[in-house]
């Protein structure tokens, strides 16, 4: 855990202009890269703007890796700072930082953000845009969510793999379905250097960087099967608590 002898918690505000509320929040300071340390609901509170915006706003789940990664790349660094909203991934950061509070410790080892997110983009009747560097990357995307959230409307998909030519093929499909939200799964920092290159030219309200959180690992496991379990126990954990009040 070499960051921990480089980071400092700093606290700031943050206003959310829509709710016309002001939140404190706390910023992690690691290796001079920001991170947010949002509690879930402040979290939401900006992800309700950000789905109603007319400007793209970036958001994407840090890893340990990805920062690591953004040390000795100045690109992906710059677009990690950039980002309107930088979710912590894993709870090692947290700790780490001297942050590691139960409510945050529990919100990010249950991946809250994201099953709060997609409450609110459903709920909302937003639609989606998947793009990833390989066809397998992007179909068990597809998957998850199609078997998850039956009510998601995915308007399209794209695997850089396919591409041929420059990437602003990539982009011109994108924007022919006009996505309010676009889920990436590229890996960084390729994921980062999309973003920096084309983040003016896409036409989505929503961008949410998903990356190698969601991707297969080296031994080729997927942590969308750990949020399969997860979706399914919060399910089954409400309806058992519906059919107990029902019994009462």
């Amino acid at each position: 855990m070499f960051l921990i002898y480089y980071i400092f918690v700093s606290n700031c505000l943050a206003v959310n202009n829509r709710k016309q509320r002001t939140i404190m929040l706390k910023k992690l300071d690691i290796l001079g890269l920001e991170l947010d340390n949002y509690t879930v609901r402040e979290a939401m509170f900006n992800v309700e703007t950000y789905l109603n915006n007319d400007v793209m706003n970036t958001v994407e789940t840090i890893s340990m890796r990805m920062i690591e990664q953004a040390g000795g790349e100045e690109v992906m660094h710059n677009c990690l700072q950039e980002l309107d909203l930088a979710v912590i991934g894993e709870k090692e950061i947290l700790t780490a930082a001297g942050a590691a509070s139960t409510q945050r410790i529990r919100e990010t080892v249950e991946n809250e953000f994201f099953l709060e997110f997609m409450k609110r983009l459903i709920r909302n009747k937003k639609t989606v845009y998947l793009l990833g560097q390989t066809a397998d990357a992007v179909e068990r995307l597809y998957s998850f969510l199609q078997d998850e959230y039956e009510k998601v409307k995915i308007v399209g998909q794209y695997a850089m793999e396919t591409c041929i030519g420059d990437l602003d093929a990539v982009v011109n499909a994108i924007n022919m379905e006009t996505p309010d939200v676009i889920f990436s799964v590229l890996p960084s920092p390729y994921q980062e250097h999309f973003l920096e290159d084309n983040r003016g030219k896409l036409s989505a309200r929503v961008w949410y960087g998903l990356g190698e959180h969601y991707a297969a690992d080296e031994k080729g496991h997927s942590p969308l099967r750990w949020m399969r379990r997860i979706i399914r126990r919060k399910k089954l954990t409400n309806r058992l608590n519906e059919y107990n009040n029902n019994e009462k």
